[in-house]
């Protein structure tokens, strides 16, 4: 019958609603020929560090990289059309390249943002004149993480730590809300849970910690379990993850509430612990 799913000038979606094959279908039915959309966003990835290796195993001083086979598939979990990783070293003259030659909306790059001799994100960036927003956060792992913009019309920058978790921090904390942002997405609504263990905190600063969902029994609450390895450098704990918990400074004891960040394919994912090969 007339009218029966929906009445003439009645909202159907949101603004910021991503275009799912349903929603296509459901805006032909109402007689839409054409959608005002938002593309995606491009995202390029610059990987630095002499000291990484993109096969077989660590020697001599050398490291696998893993980063640059994560960033690309953990971005487009995110809504981005993402380049294929360019692998630049530690040389300054090829990342300002990089950075004068991108047409993205966003660069995300891979280690390089502490102070020591090799780290050549801030003097590039300074170089260039671009204007940093964000330099440090007071999260432990990730808080060398920093965001810029290279020009007023240019593109952002998240510079990401080059530990793999420590990378993760800034993924979800700069990285996911600008490109929601950039996409015209509502950001992620925050919530909490109760955390079944006492979670060892940092003395000054946030800690962001792997945690897995677990149903409560008998009747019980919902809960997250913190994980183990979710040391800086580690990715263990997150592989297993469907979330990383806000333990604030100090840290929590067993039963306490705790603000979780999802991890970008947690709702399509059982609440388990488990591994596969």
């Amino acid at each position: 019958p007339r009218g029966q799913e929906c009445r003439s000038g009645e909202q159907l979606v949101p603004a910021g609603t991503v275009v799912t094959p349903a929603v296509l279908g459901l805006a032909a039915a109402a007689g839409y020929d054409a959608l005002p959309v938002v593309p995606r966003p491009r995202v390029d990835v610059l990987v630095l560090g002499d000291e990484l290796l993109n096969a077989g195993l660590p020697h001599d001083g050398l490291i696998r990289d893993a980063l640059g086979p994560m960033l690309g598939p953990w971005l487009r979990a995110l809504g981005a059309e993402v380049s294929g990783p360019r692998r630049l070293g530690d040389d300054a003259g090829a990342l300002r390249d990089a950075l004068t030659s991108s047409d993205a909306d966003l660069i995300v790059t891979t280690g390089g943002t502490a102070a020591g001799p090799v780290d050549h994100v801030h003097p590039v960036l300074e170089a260039l004149g671009a204007e940093l927003l964000v330099d440090g956060v007071a999260v432990r792992p990730g808080h060398p993480m920093l965001l810029a913009r290279l020009s007023p019309d240019g593109p952002y920058l998240v510079g990401l730590p080059g530990n793999p978790l420590a990378a993760v921090s800034g993924l979800l904390t700069l990285a996911e809300p600008l490109l929601a942002g950039i996409a015209g997405r509502p950001a992620q609504d925050p919530y909490r849970a109760l955390v079944h263990a006492e979670v060892h905190g940092h003395p000054h600063d946030t800690r962001l910690v792997p945690v897995v969902h677990r149903p409560g029994r008998a009747g019980g609450r919902d809960h997250v379990a913190p994980l183990h390895y979710n040391g800086p450098a580690m990715l263990r704990g997150i592989a297993a993850a469907d979330g990383l918990a806000v333990v604030e400074p100090g840290g929590v004891r067993s039963g306490t509430e705790v603000e979780i960040l999802d991890l970008p394919w947690a709702p399509a994912t059982p609440w388990t612990e488990g591994c596969f090969t």
